[in-house]
């Protein structure tokens, strides 16, 4: 059966537009890829969650930035992003930071072939894989693991759970680009309690920590925020003056007190005092849960508590992880507003939880417990001034009380089950006033097809934007040749 001319024609026509309308798409494919490496701008991120794309408020902060700023990897390019698709999701957000900045730099460190680079950075413990951000002498190390967020299964196990290596970068180049650091004294020389996870926590976001004992000398008034950290020994009442005087600030105000209890303190009537004309008693005993699933570790003293209000706790990426309040003294407010004076309740535990005295006996059972939750577990207490015109704050200073100094151990900042280090640390910029501070959201890697080696991505990608149009290109070319014959 022979077909007409023209039918063949029509037919060869048509595969060979189809096939031309590929070859273009291709060829602009490649222009466009082109363009984007010298023009950022003309890059899309089309995932969900934006995993390879910088937030516009951190694009726009770099893009102001006017010192020289080096990101250093410490390996060569295709190693580090071939470790996992985790790396290079990593990798693709670190180059954006060079990409949209012109003063940002990158460079790729074979870490192994020059040991020389880890003598230029005395005391730094780095390792193939980390980054080290540097600005005019200024340096901090960000280690591979801190770039993602992970879950921890029933068995104890981690697993990568989303990207913040935006955060860790963005947080790294803060640091080191910043003319001024937060100023953070520790109270000492009344037993305090010891916080190095904390402290380290805050001096990777750019916080410089120092001790001080009251009896001995006053407060700089340059410093940002003092931590009391569950004092064995009363304050005197020279000391708390200095406390009070810091806090007006010569009338200014905005300053900031932590104040974390710890339910084995003894009885410390001065600090009480204290506590009390801000509208806050830190009262006796130990907070327990008895709800099994609102515990750490199956430790019923090692409570979570939740979030009470809503303007600090959207601070957070995400209000899913709880926070831990171990060994908690049980708190409570005097009043809402008095007399400039004004308390709120952060974190409270839950109706299930209760109170055991500290005078209890060995027998002391849940159902004993006289005070039951809801339990105030972290308030906020300010005295604040406003403007009469407006009748809006003026300004303000604010007294932090936390029934736990557990909250600030390594096993509480450090979890990634819990919020202790990200919500800590946001409250404390935002009541210290920062402004160059990020709320970052997490780059969630579900439902991302993340998990294909480098070869094979590679090879999916040539075959879609080169090797199918020109099969196509070639069979149209074909079929209109053989039916031009025809």
């Amino acid at each position: 059966m022979r077909y007409g001319k023209g039918k063949f024609g029509k037919q060869g026509l048509f595969v060979f537009t189809v096939s031309a309308a590929f070859l273009i798409l291709f060829l602009l494919n490649l222009c466009v890829t082109a363009l984007a490496r010298e023009y950022p701008f003309l890059s899309f991120d089309l995932t969900k969650s934006g995993l390879f794309a910088l937030s516009p408020q951190t694009t726009e902060n770099i893009r102001a930035l006017r010192k020289p700023v080096t990101i250093f990897v410490l390996a060569r390019e295709s190693d580090f992003a071939k470790v996992s698709s985790y790396n290079a999701q990593a990798n693709e957000i670190i180059k954006q930071y060079e990409k949209n900045s012109g003063s940002i730099s990158l460079v790729y460190v074979d870490y192994v072939k020059d040991p020389a680079f880890a003598a230029s950075y005395p005391g730094v413990i780095m390792k193939h894989g980390d980054i080290l951000v540097s600005c005019e002498g200024n340096y901090t190390l960000v280690k591979t693991e801190e770039l993602f967020n992970y879950a921890v299964s029933a068995g104890g196990s981690l697993s990568i759970l989303s990207s913040k290596a935006e955060e860790a970068v963005y947080t790294a180049i803060l640091k080191v680009s910043s003319d001024k650091q937060i100023e953070a004294v520790v109270s000492a020389g009344h037993g305090e309690y010891t916080m190095g996870d904390f402290s380290e926590l805050l001096r990777k976001n750019n916080y410089r920590i120092s001790a001080r004992n009251l009896v001995t000398g006053d407060i700089d008034p340059s410093t940002d925020i003092v931590l009391i950290i569950a004092p064995k020994s009363d304050f005197s009442e020279g000391e708390l003056e200095k406390l009070d005087r810091y806090l007006a600030n010569g009338g200014k105000y905005g300053k900031t007190i932590l104040y974390c209890a710890d339910a084995e303190q003894p009885p410390l009537e001065a600090l009480s005092v204290f506590l009390r004309e801000w509208g806050v008693l830190a009262g006796d005993g130990a907070v327990f849960e008895t709800d099994e699933n609102r515990v750490y570790n199956y430790h019923p003293f090692y409570a979570v508590a939740d979030y009470a209000e809503d303007n600090y706790s959207e601070l957070l990426r995400g209000m899913a992880k709880p926070m831990l309040m171990p060994v908690s003294r049980p708190l409570e407010t005097i009043f809402e507003y008095r007399n400039n004076y004004s308390t709120k309740v952060l974190l409270s535990f839950a109706a299930s939880a209760g109170v055991r005295p500290s005078g209890a006996s060995a027998d002391f059972t849940a159902d004993d417990a006289v005070r039951r939750g809801p339990i105030p577990a972290l308030v906020l207490c300010a005295y604040s001034l406003a403007d009469r015109r407006t009748g809006k704050t003026a300004a303000a200073s604010y007294l932090l009380v936390s029934g736990s100094a557990g909250m600030l151990d390594g096993y509480s900042v450090n979890n990634p089950s819990f919020s202790n280090g990200e919500y800590l640390v946001n409250l404390l910029n935002s009541l210290t006033n920062r402004t160059d501070v990020i709320a970052f959201q997490p780059k969630s890697f579900t439902g991302s097809p993340l998990n294909l080696p480098r070869a094979k991505v590679n090879a999916l990608g040539l075959a879609c934007i080169a090797l199918v149009p020109l099969l196509l290109l070639a069979a149209g070319l074909a079929v209109w040749i053989r039916r031009r014959r025809a």
